[in-house]
């Protein structure tokens, strides 16, 4: 800033000034750079000071004055040109003899200090000292400063130092931080907010810092700083721009502030949360998807169901939902899959699947993986039940075009419940329900096909839901039974059965329901299978017929059975506790391990692989014999057949059936792959003469059928063994309903 121009008559020590002095002056002044309208003084040394460690700082009673503006004069209450060529250090207070000088002339170097400056009057007024060196270290521009009381100056100073101190704190604290005077200019930045914009300071300061505020995330920023600028703190969470396009999300907090000449403001803070929330979102996800296929799970299955459900407004619940449909998916024979190829198989399987059903529905739909095997679609505007079972079938079809894995491909099937929710839907569950009654009834129909929920299945499913409670009743009171069927030798059962060699007996479980009457023995184990029953009642089985063994042993002697036969059903075979469940019933009633034969199908070994094979292989090893049932139904491969620890085959009451039809094949090669292996070859189902003849004929070695004995219970088999009655009779039955099935 250009010097005020002073007559160069007041500068000089006697007479008019030198044009050296002029320009002497006029340099200092150019040089200080000083405001004009402060009182300034020019002053003169002997010698510049010495530039190196060692310079001193110059004792003011060897500066003079060389010049001084109209404001000096002024302040200084001096006529024109009475300061001129006066020692600095008489304008200024004296000193006390504990005080030391002002060293404001000091290496070469601008200095300041609280000073206090003599008046021609003797008056002191307190100044701000600043001392600015000119380039030729021989003169120096002096700033005299009026301030205000010592007091005044102590808390000005005290302020210095805390906004100093602030400063620092700003500068190096790690947290992004602004400040912003104005409302929305910035004053300052910290290098923690330089590097969370990716931006230079140079390139901040006094800019707009809301120009780098997402767009959706402004108008809650304008308001966050209306309210800083109105006095109150504000805080919100908003995204920021980067230099390099990304956006970073950040917990901003602002507190306002005021500045003397610069209005309202505000420092905020910034801290950065992007990575944080990119961590609970992972969660989020993770807490409503599946894992594997990356569809919604459960919880946001029924978040979205519950939502279609909802009253719309000024409607009924009904009303919102009355065009959802709901299709429920059920993989047939998953299980044979994820046995015979892995289990890595199975899940890529899975993902395929997922896929094909995300391709069938349109967006907005719901695809979802309920658990395991089984998916769950949810579909808006489907109009009526026709158009929501076509729904069904269309995804159906998508799964039927199979899948290739590895080389092989796959048949995909799977039985499909469908409902449309009504008014009768209140809840996710409701509509669930109702699915879930439609994909059994798919099932019981064959598989593979879609069924709807009709009153007629719901009506089932409650008679089942009424059957399950009381079949938890009748077991916890103990009406639950077991009737036994002999199982006879070939030879034997042709010279007469009651009094010949009896090589086993099958425990059949039975109830007899008060209001029912016998309940038929595969609906009592379907439904002791279907709602977890199924263990209790095979254990109340195997207790009884091993408890029994040994009574008929004291009652009949050499004329008791020698062996009870007691089924197990797949889901007993997977049981972990199997083995130790066996052997503690042994243990307890104290019957030798090798008079107990454990029948499994091939169906139940297939359910649980390797697993099941290793638990008949424990049993096997504890002297429990094991026979396959129902040979010839299911998947059993030749090879793996050599491997399970058999005893006996049982050839299929199905088989036996085809003897009568002229169809030996089937029942001959059973028997004939019985006997190479070294295993008791044993028919079921024998109904006829024909039948028996035939067996013996193609070399069965054991037994068993109405023609012989129905099962029946534990004294009417002693009575018959004495020859104390015939052995009771009953019309054979439908083949699909074998009560041989119904051990456990």
């Amino acid at each position: 800033m250009s010097a005020e121009v002073v007559p160069l008559s007041l500068v000089a020590t006697a007479g008019r000034a030198t044009p050296a002095q002029e320009r002497l002056v006029m340099r200092t002044l150019l040089d200080a750079g000083l405001a004009a309208s402060d009182p300034l003084l020019v002053v003169e040394v002997p010698s510049a000071p010495r530039r190196g460690r060692r310079a001193s700082a110059v004792p003011l009673e060897q500066a003079r004055v060389l010049w001084a503006n109209r404001s000096c004069h002024d302040l200084l209450r001096a006529g024109a040109g009475e300061l001129v060529g006066r020692p600095v250090v008489r304008l200024l207070a004296p000193l006390g003899p504990d005080q030391l000088q002002p060293q404001v002339l000091r290496r070469g170097r601008p200095g300041r200090s609280h000073v206090e400056v003599l008046t021609a009057d003797g008056t002191l007024v307190p100044v701000l000292m600043q001392a600015l060196p000119a380039s030729t270290g021989r003169t120096w521009a002096l700033s005299l400063a009026p301030v205000g009381t010592p007091a005044e100056r102590a808390a000005q100073q005290r302020a210095g130092a805390q906004e100093r101190r602030f400063a620092a704190l700003v500068e190096h604290s790690p947290v992004p931080t602004i400040i912003s005077e104005a409302g929305l200019r910035l004053a300052h930045v910290n290098d923690a907010f330089c590097d969370l914009l990716g931006e230079a300071q140079s390139d901040l300061l006094g800019t707009a810092w809301v120009d780098r505020v997402a767009d959706d995330d402004l108008p809650a920023v304008l308001e966050c700083v209306e309210r800083a600028l109105g006095g109150a703190p504000s805080a919100g969470e908003v995204r920021l721009r980067r230099s390099d396009g990304q956006q970073r999300w950040v917990h901003l907090r602002l507190s306002p502030t005021a500045s003397p000449g610069h209005g309202a403001g505000f420092v905020g803070t910034a801290e950065d949360f992007t990575d944080r929330r990119a961590f609970e979102e992972r969660l989020a996800h993770q807490a409503r998807h599946d894992a594997l296929t990356g569809l919604p799970n459960r919880t946001a299955l029924v978040e979205a169901m519950t939502a279609r459900l909802a009253p719309a407004a000024g409607g009924s619940a009904a009303a919102a939902g009355s065009s959802m449909t709901c299709v429920f998916l059920d993989l047939d024979n998953f299980k044979v899959i994820n046995d015979s190829l892995g289990h890595d198989a199975g899940d890529r399987l899975l993902v395929a699947v997922a896929e094909r059903l995300r391709s069938v529905v349109r967006a907005g739909d719901v695809v979802s993986r309920w658990g395991g095997d089984e998916f769950v679609v949810v579909c808006d505007g489907v109009p009526d039940e026709p158009t929501a079972l076509a729904v069904g079938e269309q995804l159906l079809d998508r799964l039927r075009e199979g899948v290739e894995l590895d080389g092989v491909r796959l048949d995909v099937a799977a039985s499909v419940g469908v409902t449309r929710a009504t008014d009768r839907h209140r809840t996710p569950d409701d509509v669930l329900a109702d699915c879930d009654i439609a994909m059994y009834r798919a099932k019981r129909a064959g598989r593979d096909r879609v069924a709807l929920c009709d009153e007629a299945a719901r009506t089932h499913a409650h008679e089942r839901l009424v059957l399950t409670l009381e079949l938890r009743e009748a077991l916890a009171a103990g009406h639950l039974t077991v009737e036994y069927q002999p199982v006879l030798d070939v030879a034997d059962a042709a010279d007469g059965p009651e009094r010949c060699a009896l090589p086993a007996v099958e425990a059949l479980v039975r109830w007899r329901h008060p209001q029912r009457g016998l309940v038929p023995p595969d609906l009592l184990v379907e439904t002791a299978e279907a709602n977890g029953l199924i263990d209790a009642v095979g254990l109340f089985v195997l207790r009884e017929a091993c408890g029994q063994a040994l009574r008929w042993d004291a009652e009949l002697g050499d004329l008791a059975p020698r062996a009870v036969n007691v089924n197990l059903s797949a889901i007993q075979l997977c049981s972990p506790h199997l083995v130790d469940d066996v052997a503690a019933v042994l243990a307890q009633t104290g019957l030798p391990p090798e008079r107990l034969c454990l029948e499994v199908t091939e169906t139940a070994l297939m359910q649980d692989g390797d697993a099941a094979s290793a638990r008949l292989l424990r049993l096997r090893a504890m002297g429990v014999r094991i026979a396959l049932d129902d040979f010839g139904t299911g998947y059993s491969s030749l090879a793996r057949l050599r491997t399970l620890p058999l005893d006996s085959l049982k050839v299929d009451r199905s088989f036996v059936l085809e003897l009568s039809q002229g169809h030996p094949q089937v029942a001959s090669a059973v028997i004939g792959l019985a006997r190479s292996l070294g295993l008791v070859a044993v028919a079921e189902g024998v109904e006829s003469s024909e039948q028996a003849a035939a067996l013996r004929a193609l070399g069965a070695q054991q037994v068993q059928g109405w023609l012989y004995a129905r099962a029946m219970a534990a004294q009417e088999l002693v009575a018959w063994r004495r020859g104390e009655q015939h052995p009771p009779g009953q019309p054979p039955q439908p083949p699909q309903a074998p009560e041989e099935h119904a051990g456990s």
